[in-house]
């Protein structure tokens, strides 16, 4: 029996949780879908009422379909077909194979961290946030626009202090080997004469909140790990900690119950087993919701803390298996 963990072979995070599972006497499969089919094969067969049988042909042996008994989705590359087909080819084959392979992972009766189809559900803004109004939480007055006038009225209202970041996330392709990185800014008065841009796409932009630090809340099946960020300490980290790693301290920042729960709670009602909220604590203690990641980082906070984020996954991990 194995946990199947989906990730890029220079994933660091996928591999302490594999040493962690094995530590725990458990098997864990590392396995990245770019490698089908080139590195990988399958061969999957379903008739009538049983459901599909076969192997995953790995380059560490086989792998039963019915060996399986968990899921880790963490950082897996896209199906990558060898080079030199025409472009229009390529992209068929390359959905041929997600279709196929991804369709048979999503056919797998087990434990998932995270349901795939969950991870896309939680990755909508306006969703998160209407869930999270819906379960208690206080949050950002928060205005998604595409029209330049109701901008400038909401930035206005603000007083000013309003700040803009991405709806689909900081980090996306550029072509190629090129990433870029969007992190949450404040809107300068200087940046009011370019409005007219607003118009091109959908712009999320909040209330610039008063903050005394930062939370990183991580929630596995029933266990918090939550991260105190001192945020406000250099002026490149005010507005995201994310822009200058290097300036911010963390320390173990032990939650009220009823925020715990609250968290808990976010991350189940949006199907998730994984879930990293980010939280603000103002200079009155109010704790206010700004996101949840379905699949956060945490590699450098357990480095930090030393808090137990990869041996909590390994064992919630397992316990799915076990009781499959």
């Amino acid at each position: 029996m194995a946990v199947l963990i989906l990730s890029h072979e220079h994933d660091s995070t996928a591999h302490r949780v594999q040493q962690h599972i094995e530590h725990l006497g458990g098997q864990a499969v590392l396995l990245n879908p770019a490698a089908f089919p080139q590195r990988i094969s399958l061969s999957a067969r379903v008739r009538e009422t049983t459901p599909w049988q076969g192997t995953i042909q790995t380059t560490h042996g086989p792998l039963p379909f019915d060996a399986i008994t968990s899921v880790y989705v963490r950082r897996p590359h896209h199906y990558h077909i060898r080079e030199g087909y025409p472009e229009t080819v390529e992209r068929f084959l390359e959905n041929e194979a997600m279709k196929g392979f991804g369709g048979i992972l999503r056919s797998l009766s087990c434990l998932w961290m995270n349901d795939l189809e969950a991870i896309r559900r939680a990755s909508f803004q306006p969703f998160q946030l209407t869930l999270a109004a819906s379960l208690g939480w206080h949050l950002p007055d928060t205005l998604i626009t595409h029209d330049p006038e109701a901008f400038l009225a909401f930035w206005q209202q603000q007083e000013g202090r309003v700040i803009y970041k991405p709806l689909h996330g900081n980090f996306f392709p550029g072509g190629g080997h090129t990433y870029y990185t969007i992190y949450t800014s404040l809107v300068g008065e200087e940046l009011l004469s370019q409005r007219e841009g607003i118009r091109e796409t959908a712009h999320l932009f909040q209330a610039d909140i008063p903050k005394c630090y930062e939370i990183r809340a991580t929630v596995i099946g029933e266990t918090v790990l939550a991260v105190g960020i001192d945020s406000q300490r250099a002026h490149a980290s005010r507005q995201d900690w994310r822009a200058s790693y290097q300036d911010v301290r963390s320390w173990v920042e032990p939650l009220p119950r009823e925020v715990e729960q609250r968290c808990i709670a976010l991350t189940q009602a949006l199907g998730l087993l994984y879930g990293a909220l980010d939280l603000i604590v103002t200079p009155s203690g109010d704790f206010i919701f700004l996101e949840i990641n379905p699949n956060g980082q945490y590699g450098w906070l357990e480095t930090e803390t030393g808090l137990p984020f990869s041996r909590t996954i390994a064992t919630v991990l397992l316990r799915g298996g076990n009781s499959a």
